[in-house]
């Protein structure tokens, strides 16, 4: 337990200790249903993405969306959401970085400058480490989300949604929808007028928000059947 300790809290994995205990905060949030898995993702005016997403992007850590102007007739791919990503990468930089602490314990040295050293070159491996395995995931997730259409947020108008993570209401929520191709995906929505929905139950999608990028639910009554599930 000490060498455990230690090697937590030493040089180089004491830069990644605190950041794993607020990721596992953030999904012990996103468990009751007080926090959203895309709350950092972000889009610009022409729906392409924006900020920490692009960027991730850029560093090939997210699946990014090309334009409809640039080939493929508009077909979008879907992203990994940044908070994923996010955990992925300090997850197998914190494990990488502890297996390497734990490892330099191992040279019989007293000398403090050479175990600093030992430690920097650890945690570019760990760096190094955690780029690989996260990007070579994500870029696995990506053949496994659907593709879609730059216009089909509003093609999911009209259709019935499930609350998935707590309840649903004015300022959080988030739904399943099964795509006409018989994929499950996950869609951030919203109540109006103080309406809660509670986990599990079945709601209509009647609108969709460009600026807040989310579908706008009500409760579903079975006589306003769209006449898809």
């Amino acid at each position: 337990m000490g060498l455990f300790l230690s090697a937590a809290f030493g040089f180089p994995t004491v830069l990644f200790t605190p950041m794993l205990v607020v990721v596992l905060g953030y999904w012990i949030f996103v468990i009751v249903g007080a926090a959203d898995t895309e709350m950092l993702d972000s889009v610009d005016a022409d729906g392409d993405v924006a900020g920490l997403s692009a960027l991730m992007g850029r560093a090939g850590l997210t699946g990014t969306a090309p334009k409809a102007s640039e080939g493929g007739g508009g077909r979008r791919v879907g992203q990994v959401p940044v908070t994923v990503t996010l955990t992925m990468l300090i997850c197998v930089a914190w494990f990488v970085s502890m297996m390497g602490s734990i490892l330099t314990t191992l040279v019989d040295t007293a000398s403090t400058p050479l175990l600093y050293a030992l430690g920097a070159v650890v945690l570019v491996i760990a760096l190094v480490a955690a780029w690989a395995v996260t990007s070579g995931v994500v870029m696995g997730l990506q053949r496994l989300l659907p593709g879609r259409r730059s216009d089909s947020k509003h093609e999911l108008v009209g259709r019935t949604c499930v609350i998935r993570i707590g309840e649903a209401r004015e300022d959080f929520g988030q739904a399943e929808i099964t795509t006409a191709g018989g994929a499950s995906i996950s869609i951030p929505v919203r109540t109006t007028g103080g309406e809660l929905l509670p986990l599990g139950s079945t709601a209509l999608i009647f609108d969709h928000d460009t600026g807040e990028d989310v579908f706008l639910v009500t409760a579903f009554d079975a006589a306003l059947d769209p006449g898809q599930s």
